[in-house]
């Protein structure tokens, strides 16, 4: 249910959470002011509003966790995406440099590479069913340039320093792939609800006899965890279908080229 939620557009979770969270606020309403006249209401009455503290300290702590992570996580797509597409940047100008068929043949399958990474891997990734397998076109860039007898020395270190660029790009992109399988798990989506359902009881408890007060004080505190839970989920996965999403741009130039 939350992967499908995350794979919407933003406009479109934003309305599901935002939603959730008032019909949850309004579900705890109707429940107070169905007990408002009853004698259990002066029991409910004598909760302490310092309650509150505690538990919105828990669900803060949580939330500020995993807002650090999630922002990390962006940061780091960013990254290995422009570590990506310099690696393969510098094998590409190294193959100028070598002679003609291995020239030829190694940005044969630098191409051959970019194109699987617009059409295939940043698609399945964003399904969460991208493959560490190794991917084509680098594999036979690799098979190329250990294949090549360089002539000379400067060819001989032209031909290590492709090697090590195509290897950095190899593990960018493995790192890539992991990264896009990580996301806020269940359980910790679980506990927020939890949560917020006790923080919206504690605010209903404390003004069981204003119902006015009530109403206003949940639709606050909803609006303010709804808000924090958007934020949360259109960040989550930087490489999902739905939410803020990172494009292969600079790869995509490199394909232009």
């Amino acid at each position: 249910m939350i992967g499908w939620i995350e794979s919407q557009s933003v406009a479109a979770i934003a309305f599901l959470v935002f939603g959730f969270c008032y019909a949850l606020a309004a579900v705890v309403l109707a429940a107070g002011m169905a007990v408002a006249a009853r004698p259990i209401a002066a029991s409910l009455k004598a909760t302490t509003p310092t309650m509150l503290t505690p538990v919105s300290l828990i669900a803060g702590l949580l939330m500020a966790f995993l807002a650090t992570r999630v922002w990390t996580n962006l940061d780091r797509a960013n990254t290995l995406v422009a570590q990506e597409a310099s690696a393969i940047r510098e094998s590409s100008l190294l193959a100028n440099a070598l002679p003609g068929d291995a020239r030829d043949t190694l940005k044969g399958s630098i191409h051959t590479y970019l194109g699987f990474v617009e059409a295939e891997d940043f698609p399945a990734m964003a399904a969460n069913r991208a493959s560490l397998r190794p991917p084509p076109g680098l594999t036979d860039a690799m098979s190329a340039l250990l294949a090549f007898s360089p002539a000379g020395p400067g060819q001989q270190v032209i031909q290590q320093r492709a090697v090590a660029a195509v290897e950095r790009a190899l593990e960018a992109r493995r790192s890539r792939v992991l990264l896009s399988r990580t996301a806020i798990s269940s359980v910790q989506w679980l506990v927020i609800v939890i949560l917020d359902a006790l923080i919206l009881l504690i605010i209903a408890m404390v003004h069981v006899d204003r119902c006015i007060t009530t109403a206003v004080n949940l639709f606050i505190f909803s609006t303010a965890i709804a808000a924090c839970l958007v934020l949360l989920m259109v960040n989550d996965r930087p490489f999902a279908a739905g939410g803020f999403t990172v494009q292969p741009s600079a790869l995509r130039e490199l394909a232009n080229e």
